[in-house]
């Protein structure tokens, strides 16, 4: 299993990323985290990711969850021929959401075990690996309810890393969130792992490790 968690953007190990995916740089991007901004908005994220990934050599495609909402049968030859999947940052508990209505957070794990897929992902898209999503909660609000989504809040992650993972720790703009998120962790005797911006914490075959 490859995966390449980071705290923002691509982080500091770019490098690490590309050795990871290999010769294909084929990326389905994920921005569903953000699908509570304006149309407008969301779109101008996209284009923005879009120039950083071609800039950096990858060839981007925008996969939106919304579009297998139900159809999780459709996404499904999708997802197992990806070579390399990026989930952006935004809202943890609305891109947990579209995980659970597309079946992407079944199909996403299946192909990561079987196929040689790398996964990378920034902060929500981060989190989203670890067991649970309580804690988050201090960082995200979780009654975000975009148009198309339900009120119900998904708990649970999908679990592929033990430790809880704390995006943006110590940053200017959500280092108190940051720190909120440490002591729930703390008091419910979970593991975690800060992520200063520019850290990332990998899983490449049987080497897992944190990148500073």
């Amino acid at each position: 299993m490859k995966l390449y968690l980071s705290s923002e953007g691509f982080g500091n190990h770019l490098d690490k990323l590309k050795q990871m995916v290999g010769d294909d740089k084929r990326v389905l991007f994920v921005d569903n985290a953000k699908d509570y901004n304006t149309p407008e908005d969301r779109a101008a994220h996209v284009a923005e990711k879009k120039a950083e990934f071609e800039k950096a050599g990858f060839e981007f495609y925008e996969l939106d969850l919304r579009k297998y909402f139900r159809s999780p049968d459709k996404l499904k030859p999708i997802v197992e021929a990806a070579p390399f999947v990026w989930v952006s940052g935004g809202n943890t508990f609305v891109l947990r959401r579209a995980f659970a209505y597309s079946g992407f957070d079944a199909l996403l794990p299946n192909a990561l075990k079987h196929t040689n897929m790398t996964y990378g992902g920034s902060s929500a898209g981060s989190i989203l690996m670890t067991k649970t999503l309580h804690g988050t909660e201090h960082g995200d609000d979780p009654y975000v309810i975009p148009e198309g989504y339900e009120e119900e809040i998904l708990w649970d992650g999908l679990g592929l890393i033990y430790p809880q993972l704390v995006p943006h720790y110590q940053s200017e703009w959500f280092g108190t969130e940051a720190d909120a998120m440490v002591d729930y962790f703390k008091v419910h005797g979970l593991k975690y792992e800060t992520l200063h911006d520019g850290e990332v914490y990998v899983v490449d075959g049987g080497v897992e490790e944190k990148l500073t």
